[in-house]
C-alpha cells in the first residue's frame, strides 16, 4: 500500500468507519471533518481513478502509481485529496438517509498554502522555490493562519454539510466536478469498505 495513500485517505476512512458508531449515538451534534486541498482539481480526467470508472483496490491502495521509475509525490497527494472529497460527499448523502441525518454532518476544508514540512522529502531546490513563489503570490499562510480555515469548517452550524469550505471566514467553493461525481463516490466507497475489512482481518490475526 502506498504511504501516502493510506496517510491522506485511508487513515481517514478507516478511523471514521470506526467512529462513526459512537457519531451516530452522540447525544449532541457530531461532525466529520476532512481536510483536503486545491491539488484535486489537477486530477486529469485519463487517471487511474476516472479512467473507465474502475475503482479498484490497486487504484485506492495507490499500487497504480507505484509502477512509476520515479515517485509521483504531486499525483499521489492530488489523488488523495480528490479521494477524501469523493469519501466525503458520499459520507454527506449516506448520513441524508438516516433518521439522525439532523445531527451528524460532514464537511471538506481547504485551507490553502500553508507553510508546512509537507515537501520534506522533495529536492530542496524544488520546495524552497514553491515556497518563495506563493510568498511573492501572496499565497503562503503561516500554520496559525492557516489552521483558522480548519476551525471556521468545525465550529459551523450543525446543519452545515456536504460542503467545501476554502480559506477562512466561512468561505465556500464548489470543488471540482470529478470530485461531484456521485457514481464515482460510491465506487470508492465500496472499495475501501472492503480494503477496511481486509485491514481489520489483518488485525486481529496479529492480535491473535
Amino acid at each position: 500500500m502506498c504511504r501516502m495513500m493510506a496517510t491522506n485517505y485511508i487513515g481517514a476512512f478507516c478511523l471514521t468507519k470506526i467512529l462513526l458508531p459512537l457519531l451516530e449515538n452522540s447525544p449532541v451534534p457530531s461532525r466529520v471533518v476532512n481536510v483536503s486541498s486545491f491539488t484535486h482539481w489537477n486530477v486529469p480526467v485519463f487517471s487511474p481513478l476516472v479512467c473507465c470508472r474502475q475503482v479498484d483496490k490497486e487504484t485506492v491502495s495507490g499500487k497504480r502509481f507505484m509502477i512509476s521509475n520515479c515517485y509521483p509525490y504531486a499525483q499521489i497527494y492530488e489523488y488523495s485529496k480528490l479521494c477524501l472529497l469523493l469519501f466525503s460527499y458520499e459520507l454527506h448523502r449516506q448520513f441524508q438517509l438516516m433518521e439522525k441525518s439532523r445531527h451528524l454532518s460532514v464537511v471538506a476544508v481547504d485551507p490553502g498554502a500553508v507553510k508546512t514540512n509537507i515537501m520534506r522529502e522533495i529536492p530542496s531546490c524544488i520546495s524552497q522555490s514553491a515556497y518563495i513563489v506563493l510568498k511573492l503570490l501572496g499565497l503562503l499562510q503561516s500554520p496559525e493562519i492557516g489552521v483558522r480555515s480548519i476551525l471556521d469548517a468545525s465550529l459551523a452550524s450543525p446543519e452545515v454539510s456536504g460542503v467545501y469550505f476554502f480559506g477562512g471566514n466561512g468561505t465556500t467553493l464548489n470543488s471540482s466536478a470529478l470530485s461531484c461525481d456521485s457514481k464515482l463516490a460510491k465506487d470508492l466507497w465500496a472499495t475501501s469498505c472492503i480494503l477496511f475489512n481486509e485491514l481489520q482481518a489483518c488485525s486481529s490475526i496479529i492480535r491473535d
